[in-house]
């Protein structure tokens, strides 16, 4: 089990806890809607909270199968949060001003973190890595050319590092097991205060998944198949890519516009 899934299942079992609920039979469909309500009260996302649904959801289907539990899923009778809404993605002009105010970060910083915040931006620019998967790559996923990343799911997923992303790579000290050698990494708000200084600089509405946001719009500019897309961002289903296809209106536009040519 990933390490974010390990922290999701310890507050998950910290909520049941909180209700004196100690065994699988006790939770019903309503303590399930209290964890909900209680999650997104601390502000997560609708996305996110379905990661949480899904980890219990699948915790549940695995006691069924090994015998331990012999109840319904709780699961099947809970609304899961509607996903795939636009996201509204960086200019080439707005990027630009987040690239500037990291390089000012990074030459003025004021921790080890915001020493390699600009490498951090421009590697994730290059291979469309969480923010996560990011702080916690290690040495031996690099294999050559590539990079080998353990995404949701524990999938395999490989990336071919472009000569970019190689470049910040080979500049990176090898001083432990991971890459990027920043402190607390696991530290939940560790991107907060750097982040915020990018708002402040830009007035961007700047938070770090847009980086892989605008790699995947990117490569739709290029004509890049979806398939390649959700491989390369290690998406189970195409339509987890697709979420990113409204961006392009006028690509979608001129490929429409070829029609006329059947009247």
């Amino acid at each position: 089990m990933s390490l974010i899934k390990e922290q999701r299942l310890e507050k998950i079992k910290y909520f049941f806890s909180s209700l004196d609920i100690e065994y699988l039979d006790e939770i019903t469909p309503y303590h399930i809607e209290q964890l909900k309500a209680e999650l997104k009260k601390k502000g997560l996302s609708k996305a996110t909270i379905n990661r949480y649904l899904q980890l219990l959801r699948g915790l549940f289907y695995k006691a069924i199968d090994w015998e331990v539990y012999n109840g319904p899923n709780p699961l099947k009778k809970v609304k899961f949060y509607k996903e795939n809404s636009p996201v509204e993605g960086l200019t080439k002009k707005q990027l630009e001003k987040i690239l500037q105010a990291a390089r000012d970060i990074s030459q003025k910083p004021k921790s080890p973190l915001q020493k390699l915040f600009y490498d951090l931006v421009v590697f994730s620019l290059n291979t469309g890595l969480r923010k996560s998967e990011v702080l916690n790559l290690k040495w031996r996923d690099i294999k050559e050319d590539e990079i080998i990343i353990e995404g949701k799911g524990d999938k395999l997923r490989s990336i071919p590092l472009n000569p970019r992303a190689k470049e910040i790579i080979d500049k990176q000290p090898n001083k432990n097991e991971y890459v990027f050698d920043i402190p607390n990494r696991h530290q939940k708000d560790l991107l907060r205060r750097t982040v915020n200084q990018i708002k402040k600089k830009t007035g961007i509405d700047f938070h770090f998944h847009l980086l892989r946001h605008y790699f995947t719009t990117s490569l739709l500019k290029k004509g890049i198949d979806f398939v390649t897309i959700g491989s390369l961002l290690g998406h189970s289903k195409i339509t987890t890519s697709l979420i990113y296809s409204h961006t392009d209106k006028e690509r979608k536009k001129r490929a429409v516009d070829l029609l006329r040519s059947y009247d």
